[in-house]
């Protein structure tokens, strides 16, 4: 079984059951969407914490963060047999508050960047000796990755997952990937379900923001960041 964080990017989480299939939802399929104390994905023994490039660089600086990835990983350590920091995509997309840098600011931004990860990366293996690093080029190999890793412990036998006592499913992984947009909450999910049907149906084309806003507690924001969500996927 492929274990994924509920609070993982959404659009990775509908590509993944895209690619694995939905274990509540198919026979044979191998995702299922939980709450998960520590790491993003567990297989078998194996915890994944992954960051996609940009992330993995505010995490160092813990901007807009609780904790930062040195927490997460020591906690990662701590808890997995075989821990895995898999970081994914290349380009870097300077922002400071909020906004797209540009012009000699944005390249000062990306020098720093990168300055930044490749300090994280030279002390990384003496910070966390257990932990194993791989950089993938993509969202989309990230997908493939995880795929192809469930395969090799599906063949060795030891797919199933171990999971902490207090790791907790949830209710509907429609209702996660939707409740995993930035403002939209569970209960928004929800009510964006019992109206639409299906999450096929709200991120159809036909869906237009001003049908979204028809559900109560569905504004503006939140109902362009679902189409954004759309468009992504």
């Amino acid at each position: 079984m492929l274990m994924v964080d509920d609070r993982e990017n959404p659009v990775i989480i509908q590509k993944i059951l895209a690619k694995c299939g939905d274990s509540e939802l198919e026979k044979t399929g191998f995702a299922k969407v939980c709450r998960m104390k520590s790491g993003d994905y567990v297989i078998g023994k194996t915890g994944i914490e992954a960051k996609e490039i940009n992330d993995l660089y505010h995490s160092i600086m813990g901007h807009g963060r609780t904790r930062t990835i040195v927490a997460q990983l020591v906690e990662l350590q701590e808890t997995f047999e075989n821990p895995m920091l898999v970081v994914y995509n290349k380009k870097l997309k300077p922002m400071k508050k909020g906004r797209h840098l540009g012009g000699a600011e944005a390249v000062r931004e990306i020098a720093r960047m990168v300055a930044v990860i490749k300090k994280f990366k030279r002390e990384f293996y003496s910070n966390f000796p257990r932990i194993k690093y791989m950089e993938l080029d993509s969202m989309d190999e990230m997908v493939d990755f995880l795929a192809g890793t469930h395969y090799q412990a599906t063949v060795k036998g030891i797919s199933k997952p171990t999971l902490r006592s207090n790791s907790k499913p949830a209710i509907d992984n429609r209702v996660a990937a939707l409740s995993a947009v930035r403002g939209v909450s569970i209960k928004n999910a929800q009510d964006l379900l019992n109206k639409f049907g299906s999450l096929p149906k709200i991120l159809r084309s036909r869906t237009t923001q001003k049908q979204l806003m028809s559900v109560k507690g569905i504004g503006r924001a939140k109902a362009k960041a679902i189409l954004n969500l759309r468009n992504s996927i």
